[in-house]
């Protein structure tokens, strides 16, 4: 009768796993992902604003991994990505890639732009990941899609099919100048732009621009008590605060119209993917009919637009799929 002995691996060891973030204005998802996988396991959420730059947030965020520690990390940043030095506009910090990695001990460090690793994760989002906005009536394959973040701020991307795959392209489009339809909407860019000097897209169309645009209104009104922060509004708006639902409707039709703005830009017939948390928070204040209406309130352009399919992301972390599908194509 031959010895029988514990089975013994002789292939290549298990790989370590790499370290992703998606660093937001507010909040900073961290996962971990195996080489091999494009399914990202969530580590752990921590307020971004309460660490003072990348590193100490990453060491906090390893303390809840009690496996090998990650060699290699990829990193989505709210904010402009060019060069080494990288700027969190809405999180009022800045750092050093290469500082950053010899501080973390990485071997590798890759930094992109979040919404650049949210347009990633669109071919890999599944129907049961995208909530039908606008059906449209054909979705040009070889033609872009746009990624559109209503959050903190207001993210955007562009994904350009290629030959053998896509290419992704992070825009600023949430700092183009904002289009007002109507005296009441004119009058709240007016006060933002007197405010801030420019009334963006994005101070119209983000959390910040909830308040900014809350606060444009209790102004004309002569309102000038104690201002409100995003979710005191949206608050405010469900139980009925008549100030406050004005402000979430013009929210929510400047987020349709900067979607259509950009969507006529770029040329986006792939279809305008919204993800983002701002759009469920609001629940149901967001109608698809009139989303549908101010998306494509572009004069001759039209019917142009209401052949676009639109679709809000529902996947739970879309930067960190992104993320991982970047870093599998760069393995």
């Amino acid at each position: 009768m031959s010895a029988r002995y514990p089975s013994v691996s002789i292939g290549r060891p298990e790989p370590t796993p790499q370290l992703i973030a998606d660093i937001g204005g507010t909040n900073a998802r961290f996962g971990l992902v195996d080489p091999d996988s494009l399914a990202p396991q969530p580590l752990i959420t921590l307020p971004t604003r309460s660490f003072q730059d990348l590193s100490t947030l990453t060491e906090a965020a390893l303390e809840a991994h009690p496996g090998p520690r990650p060699a290699i990390m990829a990193c989505a940043v709210a904010g402009p990505v060019q060069g080494d030095e990288i700027c969190l506009l809405n999180a009022g910090w800045a750092f050093s890639v290469e500082a950053t990695r010899q501080a973390l001990g990485l071997s590798r460090l890759e930094v992109i732009n979040d919404w650049e690793a949210q347009a990633w994760a669109i071919p890999a989002l599944g129907a049961c990941h995208l909530a039908p906005i606008q059906s449209g009536s054909a979705h040009h394959r070889t033609a872009p899609s746009l990624a559109l973040g209503p959050g903190t701020g207001l993210g955007s991307a562009l994904l350009v099919p290629t030959r053998d795959d896509w290419q992704v392209f992070p825009t600023e489009g949430g700092h183009i100048s904002f289009g007002p339809a109507g005296a009441r909407e004119a009058e709240v860019v007016l006060a933002i732009q007197a405010r801030f000097g420019h009334c963006s897209a994005e101070r119209m169309a983000s959390g910040t621009g909830l308040e900014a645009i809350h606060g444009a209104l209790r102004q004309l009104d002569g309102d000038h008590s104690a201002p409100l922060d995003a979710r005191q509004i949206a608050d405010a708006a469900e139980a009925g605060d008549p100030v406050a639902e004005e402000a979430v409707d013009l929210l929510l039709n400047a987020i349709a119209s900067a979607a259509g703005d950009l969507a006529l830009a770029t040329g986006a017939r792939g279809g305008v993917y919204l993800g983002g948390g701002l759009i469920p928070a609001l629940g149901e204040r967001f109608s698809a009919t009139a989303f549908q209406a101010r998306f494509q309130a572009k004069g001759r352009f039209r019917d142009w637009l209401a052949a676009i399919p639109v679709y809000r992301i529902t996947h739970p972390q879309p930067a960190l799929l992104g993320l991982s599908r970047y870093l599998q194509g760069r393995s």
